[in-house]
């Protein structure tokens, strides 16, 4: 039966995008290509990624128009041209990656045609609503997406704090958890990858390098990681902070860094477009700390474990699902003091950070490929649901 799945996969952000949710869905329909029919639907967006562009795509792309709404969120416009294609299409079911723009068509297809549309949870949203100020409007974005997931044939969360948090939120479909994954690539980085990226940056060779990688925006907590450096820098001043990323938050954080005198110990490297070039800074890496409050699952954790460099993450968040503290990463209370301490007692102890990067690099991964089965069961299991059987 599963070799017959078609399946239209519907998201209003994709490549050329950069961020997790858009790397989650290439993985994903990669290698559901190889065992089912499997169609990417999604917005035109500007700009290009290498080796990436739709037509190098092992799978079929098909856009239609967008609205850019932020600087980095499109609202996906379904034209004339682009429902013809999914009506000739003909999916067994839709899986749909947002909550706006294209699962509203994804909604009205499924009334039509009576096909199973599921979604997944890539964002807790009543955290990331917090941000906004006017409480009201809060309350009407979450009630917004409650009401929407429970219009749905079935949820994926990626973590089992979301599912959690969105069951007491009020959503009443079930939610199966399946985690993310990873591409575990072997690029043949050493010694001289390091010394090549500490001299790109002007790293001092004996500075502890901590990294993080992603969305330089407020919902991510980065302000904490700069006040934590700030406390590290009244014992020792042999650390380097280096941010991987863009965002609206980056001037802020600049302002930050020049007002207490970080300049010397923060880089920002700007947006990183190549995995290599990614993966080499999380090589090169001592520790990624990871403070966000929000995400459901932090794919980056297990990029920087395949890179042999374990991560810090604050307590009670989803990525500490995947983490046995002091086993295979670090687990650290929300307070500065604290997570300061923490890190000058990682960077003490040589022959614990050693064991622990071993640790994270032996049980973190987990290959896209045993992910993209378990999607396929659940799609399987929400169609025989559909069809009574």
């Amino acid at each position: 039966m599963m070799n017959k799945i078609k399946l239209a996969m519907f998201s209003d952000s994709f490549f050329p995008v950069w961020g997790g949710r858009e790397r989650v869905i290439h993985e994903c329909m990669k290698n559901h290509v190889k065992r089912i029919d499997a169609k990417m639907y999604c917005p035109k967006i500007k700009g290009y990624i290498k080796g990436l562009s739709d037509k190098e795509l092992p799978y079929k792309v098909v856009r239609c128009k967008s609205i850019k709404v932020g600087k980095i969120e499109y609202l996906a416009i379904a034209n004339k041209k682009f429902r013809r294609d999914v009506e000739e299409f003909k999916p067994d079911i839709i899986h749909c990656q947002t909550k706006y723009g294209l699962m509203n068509y994804a909604l009205k297809y499924k009334k039509k045609y009576s096909i199973p549309v599921v979604t997944t949870i890539h964002t807790i949203y009543p955290q990331v609503y917090q941000n906004l100020k006017f409480k009201p409007l809060i309350n009407f974005a979450i009630k917004r997406v409650i009401k929407i997931l429970n219009k749905c044939d079935g949820i994926i969360a990626v973590s089992y704090l979301a599912k959690e948090i969105m069951e007491k939120q009020g959503v009443k479909v079930p939610i199966h958890v399946i985690k993310n994954g990873i591409e575990i690539k072997h690029y043949n980085f050493n010694e001289q990858t390091k010394k090549d990226i500490r001299n790109k940056y002007n790293i001092k060779n004996d500075n502890f390098l901590i990294m993080y990688a992603g969305w330089l925006e407020q919902r991510k907590n980065l302000m904490f990681q700069l006040k934590c450096l700030k406390e590290l820098l009244k014992k020792r001043d042999d650390i380097t902070m280096l941010f991987a990323g863009e965002g609206s938050l980056k001037q802020e954080m600049e302002k930050y860094v020049e007002d207490n005198g970080l300049k010397q110990n923060v880089i920002f490297t700007g947006y990183v477009s190549s995995e290599e070039e990614l993966y080499s800074l999380y090589y090169t890496s001592d520790l990624f700390f990871f403070s966000s409050l929000i995400d459901s699952d932090g794919l980056v954790v297990v990029e920087a474990a395949i890179n042999k460099t374990p991560s810090l993450i604050l307590e009670g968040m989803a990525a500490c699902e995947r983490i046995t503290n002091n086993y295979n990463g670090f687990i650290i209370k929300n307070d500065i003091e604290k997570c300061a301490d923490k890190i000058l007692e990682i960077i003490s102890d040589k022959k614990l950070l050693e064991n622990i990067s071993k640790n994270a690099f032996n049980t973190l991964p987990k290959d896209w490929d045993e992910v993209s089965k378990e999607y396929e069961d659940f799609y399987g299991k929400v169609l025989r649901r559909k069809n009574g059987k």
